[in-house]
């Protein structure tokens, strides 16, 4: 279910200028995305997993979710998280904000996020 994000290793096609169109397409005004305070999450080596206290739900993801989940953690906005992974794995900007928001949106329909107001 939440293995969409390994999609992304699977692109390798980088755009000159990508990561800056990116970050200046950030809305700053936009809610903050945080890990819900219901969740427990232990990183390991080649990924990070999941617990919601309260509904009992265990999620696993790989590195890349690990990533996405640290980023959350320190108050990054999603464009800054999708740019360093871009970088890191050798993708696009924009496939790696493509992919990073369909975790985040299925982590946040699980309740493994809160939002907050603009940061």
């Amino acid at each position: 279910m939440f293995h969409r994000i390994q999609s992304l290793l699977a692109h390798f096609k980088t755009k000159t200028g990508a990561a800056s169109r990116a970050r200046q397409t950030a809305d700053h005004n936009a809610p903050s995305i945080v890990p819900s305070p219901e969740v427990r999450a232990s990183l390991q080596e080649d990924g990070v997993v999941f617990l919601h206290l309260r509904s009992g739900i265990v999620f696993r993801s790989n590195r890349i979710g690990a990533a996405i989940w640290k980023g959350l953690g320190r108050r990054q906005d999603l464009a800054s998280i999708a740019s360093e992974i871009g970088r890191e794995y050798g993708i696009s900007a924009e496939q790696a904000a493509r992919d990073a928001a369909r975790f985040v949106a299925q982590l946040d329909a699980q309740g493994f996020l809160e939002r907050h107001a603009g940061a």
